[in-house]
């Protein structure tokens, strides 16, 4: 797992989505839930395709499955705390959810 910073204040995490069924409905509106919660703009990057990470519909046009390289981009005054979170939350969903 990366973690750096482009030193204009973006937060920019990368890692591997290790959920066997990949990227699905359940997992995308969780991770859309958690993504509100916070006070700063949060995207999702798989290849060439980078979504907003509050809407579920986003993520799924994504179609990462298992092993996807993705990215977390976090701008604004939460976005440390919403990028960390949310990596927290994607890489601990193996199968379950």
């Amino acid at each position: 797992m990366k973690i750096s910073s482009d030193g204009c204040g973006r937060i920019i995490r990368e890692f591997y989505l290790k959920n066997k069924r990949g990227l699905h409905l359940r997992l995308a509106g969780e991770i859309a839930k958690i993504a509100m919660r916070y006070n700063a703009d949060v995207k999702l990057v798989s290849g060439e395709h980078a979504v907003d990470a509050r809407s579920a519909l986003a993520l799924l046009t994504l179609a990462a499955t298992q092993g996807s390289r993705l990215v977390l981009i976090g701008e604004g005054q939460q976005a440390s705390e919403a990028v960390n979170s949310l990596v927290e939350f994607i890489t601990s969903q193996d199968c379950d959810l």
